[in-house]
């Protein structure tokens, strides 16, 4: 048996249940299960939402399940708590405090609790025709996300996701990302790639009109200021459909960056991914950082 930890916001969720459905192949015979208790109490970003964005279905292990591999925490302070504290058990595979990439977490032989992010493709990189198509985006039913679809999709564009809010104050991404950033980002992308169209997302879409309307002109450029809520999935569709991307140190647009089906799309990411020593970054080898 192996149970999944899955806790956070909808892009660590999908890592974390790209690692699940790696699982689920490499070990066909076993139950693969996942924790959700965590979210009990839990009240950052939405709660668990993987299963209604996507329409996919997993089996949850109980709380008598997971004493057996790990333990059995019944809400998110409990696990916030103990797992700081209580020594890590022989069927617990925890990541790395720096979130290196852990090469025995797909070729363990013994039951197995997972605790961790996970934020890294070689986890299911062999199988990307199948996490392809498990993240299947929910179509559009409106006319302006088609409108943008349609444009993103047949043009030379590259989306940008600009990611402040939260990020100005948390003492783990605040100044990972400077102003200057999407600037050299941007004077890169049109080096080398000359885009014709722009779509950029933000959580401060006022900033980046601002800021960023010098580089890209307003004919072409569309900022994207309408999926708000439990629409947000949206933006991550229309990121997926661009030719390039141009990422924040976000899971959101690592996501929508990956699940781009582009061949030759390039993608620049921050060179600092968070403000921890030696932390490990989850951008691809063949992304560019800066």
């Amino acid at each position: 048996m192996r149970i999944v930890n899955v806790l956070g916001g909808l892009g660590n969720q999908m890592f974390q249940y790209a690692l699940y459905v790696s699982l689920k192949q490499k070990f066909p015979k076993e139950r693969v299960l996942v924790d959700l208790h965590c979210f009990n109490g839990y009240h950052k970003h939405r709660g668990i939402e993987i299963d209604k964005v996507f329409n996919i279905s997993f089996e949850q292990a109980t709380l008598r399940e997971t004493a057996h591999l790990a333990y059995p925490y019944p809400n998110f302070q409990a696990w916030r708590i103990g797992s700081r504290l209580l020594p890590i058990r022989r069927t617990m595979l925890k990541e790395k405090p720096n979130f290196t990439y852990e090469p025995t977490a797909t070729t363990r032989t013994i039951d197995t609790y997972y605790d961790g992010y996970w934020q890294h493709e070689e986890y299911f990189m062999d199988i990307r025709p199948e996490i392809l198509k498990t993240f299947t985006f929910p179509s559009f039913i409106d006319n302006r996300n088609r409108h943008i679809a349609d444009i993103a999709s047949t043009s030379n564009s590259c989306s940008i996701h600009i990611r402040r809010g939260d990020y100005l104050t948390d003492p783990l991404r605040k100044g990972t990302t400077g102003d200057d950033f999407a600037l050299k980002a941007i004077n890169e992308m049109q080096q080398r790639q000359h885009p014709n169209r722009w779509f950029v997302f933000s959580d401060d879409i006022n900033w980046c009109r601002l800021h960023l309307s010098r580089l890209l002109g307003n004919n072409n450029t569309h900022y994207i200021d309408w999926n708000t809520g439990n629409n947000s999935i949206h933006d991550m569709h229309l990121m997926s459909l661009c030719r390039h991307n141009i990422i924040a140190n976000s899971s959101f647009s690592w996501w929508g960056a990956w699940l781009s089906q582009n061949d030759n799309k390039c993608v620049i990411a921050p060179a600092v991914w968070m403000n921890m020593k030696d932390v490990a970054s989850p951008v691809p080898h063949h992304w560019i950082k800066l």
